[in-house]
């Protein structure tokens, strides 16, 4: 009997330290570039669902069509059909990554100016109505309310980037930037400051979901290109998919950088990587219960600014 033991006491023990050494390699590679790096390449290799829509054909003068992207015969000069049927983008559209509150002191005899963009640069990553955001202030700065400004609500860093990238590519290439989120009328300003102006906002949607059934309810839009971060990109451009916006995507990054010295920063990385695999995964098999319908939300609801007593239209 007690011999019968021994190959299923083998198998436990082999299993286990199968178990214990896949657990660290999993512990390692979360604080390491390489947990993101495969998930956000399994992420990136998701399905999405086909636009149903046909793409018109565009007119393109044949001295900028080449014979490998033709099969039709033209003379230089002449307009000629471009059979690959390409459907160029019409606008830019960026999902808000969140607002934050920006401290302003008037205290001038603190050179400490690490502390004070800390303060001022808080990240607030969930988006809410209150926008309560933790101050970091010393006992003095505290004990001194005479010193401290109101609080004022400012684009946090994930949302700052994705206006630096679509900033960067309209320079390149001129197109409506559609906004869209809670976010979008302090996303505006801030283009707006920047001398971007052909800018237009959703201002309703309060998740992805939501983002792509407004944005899609606000403008008839077909062919666009998305711009949030990296990690996000596959559930969003699904999203917009099923709504029928075709989305190609503009990845802008994280305001952390990971790196093989950077652990915490890899550690946040991977945070995204499992929160928007599992996020796929109930957006496929659970749709979340709390993405309203277009119909939810009036158009005039759409085009309100978020700001307390501003409403804006386009």
């Amino acid at each position: 009997m007690k011999r019968s033991f021994i190959p299923i006491a083998n198998l436990v023990i082999r299993a286990s330290l199968v178990s214990l050494s896949l657990g660290l390699i999993a512990m390692v590679g979360f604080y390491t570039p390489v947990f993101s790096n495969v998930g956000l390449w399994l992420l990136n290799h998701l399905p999405i669902p086909k636009v149903n829509h046909q793409p018109p054909p565009i007119l393109t003068p044949s001295s900028e069509i080449s014979d490998k992207t033709t099969k039709s015969v033209h003379h230089p000069g002449h307009i000629s059909l471009d059979l690959s049927l390409n459907h160029l983008p019409t606008a830019y559209v960026v999902l808000g990554g969140g607002l934050t509150e920006a401290d302003t002191y008037n205290d001038h005899s603190d050179n400490n100016r690490s502390d004070l963009n800390e303060n001022t640069y808080q990240m607030k990553s969930s988006i809410s109505a209150g926008y309560k955001v933790e101050k970091k202030t010393s006992q003095k700065r505290k004990g001194s309310a005479s010193n401290l400004h109101k609080p004022e609500i400012v684009l946090n860093k994930y949302s700052l980037i994705r206006m630096q990238t679509v900033m960067k590519y309209q320079h390149i290439n001129p197109l409506p930037i559609v906004l869209t989120g809670v976010e979008a009328a302090w996303m505006k300003d801030w283009l707006n400051s920047h001398g971007v102006e052909n800018v237009i906002t959703e201002n309703a949607s309060m998740n992805t979901c939501e983002n792509a059934r407004f944005t899609a309810k606000r403008l008839h839009l077909q062919d666009v290109y998305l711009i949030t971060d990296a990690y996000h990109m596959t559930r969003a451009r699904r999203q917009f998919a099923l709504n029928g916006i075709h989305a190609i995507p503009i990845p802008a990054a994280l305001p952390m950088e990971k790196g093989w010295l950077e652990p915490i920063n890899n550690a946040q990385h991977s945070r995204r990587t499992l929160y928007e695999l599992a996020a796929y995964a109930r957006d496929v098999f659970a749709p979340q219960n709390n993405c309203r319908q277009a119909s939810d939300v009036s158009f005039e609801t759409l085009l309100r600014s978020r700001k307390p007593g501003e409403v804006k239209t386009f």
